[in-house]
C-alpha cells in the first residue's frame, strides 16, 4: 500500500513536470491529482509566480526553478533524517537484546 503524497511532495512534482513546459490535460495525469486538486495547486503556484500558463503550456518561471531546488534539497534531508532516526532506534533495539 503507498502512502499518500504531502503537499510539498505534490508541489515538487508539478514544478518537476512543468519544466520544459506541459498542456494542461497531460500535467493533470503525469501529477496524479483530481481535477479539484489539480485546478487548487496551478492557482496557487501561478499566483506565486513558480509558473506561468503560455501558449496552452504551463511552464517553470525562473522563481520556480530555485524553488523546486531547495524543495528537492528540504526532501533529500528529510529522507536522510527519517534514515538517521531508524539507525538510531535499531541501536537502541540492540542495546536492549544485550542487557537482557
Amino acid at each position: 500500500m503507498s502512502r499518500k503524497r504531502n503537499r510539498m511532495e505534490i508541489i515538487a512534482n508539478i514544478l518537476e513536470e512543468c519544466k520544459g513546459g506541459i498542456k494542461k490535460t497531460r500535467l493533470m495525469y503525469k501529477t496524479n491529482l483530481s481535477y479539484r486538486l489539480f485546478c487548487k495547486y496551478t492557482r496557487l503556484l501561478e499566483k506565486k509566480g513558480l509558473i506561468t500558463f503560455v501558449d496552452n503550456e504551463y511552464r517553470l518561471t525562473a522563481k520556480g526553478y530555485d524553488y523546486l531546488n531547495r524543495v528537492k534539497e528540504y526532501i533529500n534531508l528529510m529522507k536522510k533524517l527519517k534514515e538517521m532516526r531508524e539507525s538510531l532506534d535499531d541501536l537502541k533495539d540492540e542495546k536492549q537484546l544485550i542487557k537482557r
